[in-house]
């Protein structure tokens, strides 16, 4: 719920405001252009993403590698593309970011730091919910 609520009122709202801000900075016209640029950026970079990681992960599968930080840091090239390819300031300035091979590995690298931290805390907690008591005694 609370991310439902930051991505469909809290965000446009950022998005406006920045459009506004940077609007009366850079003029209009620029504003728009700029705007289409990183759409047009977004759409290349999906489309890019699309044929690269069909590649790149058939590439690690036959070579024997696990293919699944491939697989990851493809996806983020895919949300980089959406991020740039919605209209905004904010997205765009996220999507940049994704962009880099460097900051997809340190996100990646983070994800799957906290993925197993909790996949270990729920293994551990689902261990103490209760106590076995034996019957035979």
């Amino acid at each position: 719920m609370r991310n439902f609520i930051f991505i469909f009122i809290f965000l446009p709202i950022v998005e406006i405001y920045f459009f506004v801000k940077i609007g009366t900075e850079i003029g209009a016209i620029s504003t728009i252009i700029f705007t289409l640029i990183t759409a047009m950026l977004g759409i290349f970079t999906i489309k890019y993403q699309g044929i690269s990681s069909f590649i790149q992960a058939r590439q690690s599968i036959f070579s024997n590698e696990e293919p699944a930080i491939e697989i990851l840091s493809n996806f983020a090239l895919l949300i980089c593309g959406l991020l740039l390819l919605i209209p905004g300031f904010v997205t765009d300035f996220f999507g940049m970011l994704l962009i880099f091979p460097i900051v997809r590995k340190i996100l990646i690298k983070y994800l799957i730091k906290k993925a197993g931290s909790n996949l270990k805390n729920s293994q551990n907690s689902k261990y103490k919910d209760y106590i076995d008591v034996d019957s035979d005694n």
